[in-house]
């Protein structure tokens, strides 16, 4: 029975938008991986593993209500978000996670 509380997949337009969002914001803050804390060439595109994508600060397996939500964005590596796995890096999420941001 569908409760009416499904989320939507990160997949499609809505991802490929949360990832423009991030890159955009990104460049303009000059905002390192929130993983590795390292430079992101925000030029580059996929498939680089040094190309910027979307970290869910809260990992959507464990918060999948959070998977839309702009505040639990941040940007990072390919590499360092596939190397992060469920979980891991969203162990240290920056205070006030949940709370509207004007830049989000």
């Amino acid at each position: 029975m569908d409760n009416g509380l499904t989320i939507p997949a990160w997949s499609g337009r809505r991802r490929a938008e949360a990832l423009r969002l991030v890159k955009a914001i990104g460049r303009r803050t000059n905002a390192p991986c929130c993983i590795c804390d390292q430079p992101i060439d925000y030029s580059l595109e996929y498939p680089d593993p040094w190309s910027c994508s979307v970290q869910h600060l809260k990992s959507r397996f464990l918060f999948p209500a959070l998977t839309w939500d702009r505040s639990n964005w941040a940007p990072a590596h390919i590499s360092c978000n596939k190397s992060a796995g469920a979980g891991e890096a969203s162990d240290v999420a920056p205070a006030g996670l949940g709370v509207t941001s004007d830049d989000w």
